[in-house]
């Protein structure tokens, strides 16, 4: 389906005024830069680079990494720009495209917005993928940790040629707003990734295995995971403790751990046809 994205991405400059984007629904304050998210109307790109230890689909992706994040996870590795929302350049639009046609040249099969978290980016995104226009061949992903709302969806459907939520938390709700940050956050994520998923395309949800949480996150989002048709779901293994981290979460993951977790998945793939992907 062909949408007009210079449409699409001046419907999504609203949000810097009055922002609706995620569940926080900051509004106003989002035009100073004083939501949850702390993004104000400039987006700041933290860095970019062609990016080789995505899922074997993506990579070499041109890996497009935005400032400011909605979460707050306690855990953050990436906490030098997700928490610092003016934190790298500042490029138009115009530049931005520019540059994803230059590593498209350059081997690029993807380009992927990630943050932080590219959803306060949105009305940035369309503009940068209306500028590129034609000239991307390659594939859009949208990179997330999926606390969206529906206004936010409905700027991203077909405008995004594939997405990457991750479901780290399980449903129980302590740790998804705990950790996270972000209240109601199972039926808000997991709400937003049937509704990408009902669309048809390419989803692959992503879930990072963390220390002390198999039974409360791990379990119960493979085993949802498992019963949605047609995703790809990609584990994540790699958790590293940052310095900042505190309780189970300052350990490492061990290879008990790692080991419980791919005997799940595998069980699942059996059981009810878990599409695990690398």
């Amino acid at each position: 389906m062909m949408i007009d994205l210079f449409a699409r991405a001046t419907a999504a400059r609203q949000h810097l005024r009055d922002c609706r984007l995620c569940p926080h629904a900051c509004g106003s304050v989002r035009a100073v830069g004083a939501g949850v998210c702390r993004v104000g109307a400039t987006s700041y790109v933290a860095s970019e680079m062609l990016h080789m230890a995505e899922e074997e689909l993506l990579s070499p992706a041109h890996a497009i990494f935005f400032s400011g994040c909605t979460a707050t996870c306690s855990f953050c590795t990436a906490a030098k720009f997700a928490f610092r929302p003016t934190y790298g350049i500042t490029p138009t639009p115009a530049q931005l495209a520019a540059r994803i046609v230059q590593r498209q040249a350059e081997g690029a099969r993807s380009v992927c917005f990630i943050g932080g978290d590219p959803a306060p980016h949105i009305p940035f995104i369309l503009a940068t993928l209306a500028e590129a226009g034609s000239a991307r061949r390659i594939p859009a992903v949208f990179n997330s940790n999926f606390y969206l709302t529906d206004q936010a969806l409905d700027l991203l459907m077909d405008a995004m040629d594939i997405f990457l939520p991750d479901l780290k938390f399980g449903p129980d709700g302590a740790c998804g707003e705990t950790i996270g940050g972000m209240p109601d956050y199972w039926p808000t994520v997991t709400g937003a990734i049937a509704r990408v998923n009902r669309r048809g395309g390419t989803v692959i949800v992503r879930h990072l295995l963390m220390p002390g949480h198999f039974d409360c996150c791990t379990r119960p989002v493979l085993t949802w995971l498992a019963r949605q048709p047609d995703l790809r779901v990609s584990l994540l293994t790699q958790y590293q403790a940052p310095a900042h981290a505190r309780g189970v979460l300052s350990q490492d993951l061990t290879e008990a751990e790692v080991e419980a977790g791919k005997q799940l998945a595998l069980q699942l793939a059996l059981q009810l046809g878990l599409h695990l992907v690398s």
